[in-house]
């Protein structure tokens, strides 16, 4: 494991560049889009946040922890996907809040690495903009958290997830042989786009199965073909 990664744990800061009134939360407490009938309040998401709930798989709708009060863009929300536990925190670090740029995320995950890390990998991935760049330096420095410490966690994220990647095209290779779709998830990775590299795998795994095809007689029995049986063809029978 790469020093400075949590065996258990990993606590990332994330910028805002951008929200808006795209959200909402019922009186449940979980996040529903903008639209849905059962909303009876307004939260602002902010692109981080939206694109990390897109990324992750499988993720369970996503139950508000700290409620939106007057400031519609502080809020904590968590969620999870399998074995991930996953929480995020909105909140201004400067300008009082007055401009989404104002604004930072702390995502907070629990659960293994390999999952963490391409987490990570596919949200910096899907970003338009690099999340570990604050408008505010000094301030995130004071109030928050060093920028080059948070830099470096992400950028090590993104290292295991990519090494992780490279492991298991390179085990296909071994197990599979070369073929055309091991240059496609090599070309994926060189991309950044870490499904194109795990479909590209999946196809060579599909194509690898060999499928044994049985005869099998009514009851569900295998009945073994042999040379021995002759072939009767009763279908002149069944038409008289």
């Amino acid at each position: 494991m790469p020093e400075g990664l949590e065996a258990l744990s990993s606590t990332l800061y994330a910028q805002v560049r951008d929200a808006g009134p795209t959200h909402g939360f019922d009186s449940e407490g979980y996040l529903r889009p903008k639209a849905h009938p059962a909303n009876i309040s307004t939260v602002y998401l902010g692109d981080v946040a939206q694109t990390l709930l897109k990324v992750i798989q499988g993720v369970s709708t996503p139950i508000m922890e700290e409620k939106p009060g007057f400031d519609e863009q502080t809020w904590a929300f968590t969620c999870r996907a399998g074995d991930l536990f996953i929480r995020v925190k909105s909140y201004s670090y400067w300008g009082f809040g007055l401009f989404t740029r104002c604004y930072a995320n702390t995502i907070t995950m629990e659960g293994p690495l390999v999952e963490r890390a391409r987490v990570i990998f596919d949200l910096v991935s899907s970003l338009s903009h690099k999340p570990w760049e604050f408008t505010r330096r000094s301030k995130f420095n004071s109030k928050v958290s060093r920028i080059d410490d948070n830099h470096e966690i992400w950028k090590m994220h993104i290292m295991r997830a990519r090494d992780d990647l490279i492991e298991l095209i390179e085990t296909t290779l071994l197990e599979k042989g070369d073929c055309d779709d091991i240059e496609i998830a090599r070309n994926a990775l060189a991309d950044d786009n870490a499904p194109a590299v795990l479909r590209a795998l999946a196809r060579i795994e599909a194509d690898s199965i060999d499928v044994e095809v049985e005869d099998v007689i009514p009851d569900g029995q295998v009945m073994p073909m042999t040379d021995d049986v002759p072939f009767i063809d009763l279908s002149s029978n069944e038409e008289e």
